[in-house]
């Protein structure tokens, strides 16, 4: 039996493949138009359509036409503000250079330097979902949830390394340490008039993060070494951990 040749795009698709990489350029504009105004704004205020027409040099109807409504496009903006602390969160959590103290020290400096630089974006995650989020869930509460994940999927990794192989107490400790920073640093942030300065809140987060992971690696008959390189420490316990 012949194998059917597969049908010729249509005049209609075609152009509409032609047109997709100006209409991504016109989103991501849209896009990087309605961040840049919800910072510039009062906090927990509604950015209108026509701002962000004027701040991205486009005509209102062409932004409606971009997006199939309000809704998509708070949901599309979220999604962008994800990314960028995502990213930065990542470059962070690098173990290529640093202690387990140093990486931890760093990677909460980022999650305060971000939520005391941008409240407002951290605000309007927490007034509605993102891309792929159920209606009843924010997506600051979806970023807190996917960070554990990632975050759980590094420490698997290291302790598959040196044998260790519990994810229940992995994906626990994880979500307990994101958790925690997350509502420590937002009440931080929130507050006019904080108790401890920035660099006492990194240090007394951080150093709780290492309590729990401590905690987590006795239980497992690991004494790690905050203040020697995290590589270092993993050669040598995969090292150990290997049969005569």
């Amino acid at each position: 039996m012949p194998i059917a040749e597969p049908a010729a795009p249509s005049a209609v698709e075609g152009r509409r493949a032609r047109w997709q990489p100006h209409n991504d350029r016109r989103q991501e504009q849209i896009i990087a138009a309605t961040i840049e105004l919800l910072e510039a704004g009062p906090a927990g205020a509604e950015v209108a359509m026509q701002s962000i027409a004027e701040r991205a040099g486009l005509a209102k109807s062409v932004v409606y036409r971009q997006f199939s409504g309000r809704d998509e496009l708070d949901r599309r903006v979220r999604s962008a503000i994800c990314v960028q602390f995502s990213d930065t969160l990542d470059a962070a959590l690098d173990i290529a250079g640093g202690s387990i103290r140093e990486i931890l020290d760093r990677t909460v400096a980022v999650v305060v330097e971000w939520f005391q630089t941008h409240p407002r974006l951290h605000d309007f995650l927490r007034r509605g979902p993102a891309v792929g989020d159920p209606d009843d869930i924010d997506a600051a509460t979806s970023l807190a949830t996917t960070t554990a994940a990632r975050t759980q999927r590094l420490v698997s990794g290291l302790a598959g390394v040196v044998g260790v192989v519990d994810e229940p107490a992995i994906d626990t400790m994880t979500f307990a340490i994101v958790s925690m920073v997350e509502a420590t640093v937002t009440r931080w942030a929130r507050d006019p008039e904080p108790a401890l300065s920035r660099t006492q809140l990194v240090r007394t987060v951080a150093g709780y993060a290492w309590s729990v992971l401590d905690a987590v690696a006795r239980d497992h008959r690991l004494d790690l070494d905050p203040d020697r390189p995290l590589l270092e420490v993993l050669a040598e316990l995969a090292e150990a951990g290997r049969p005569a």
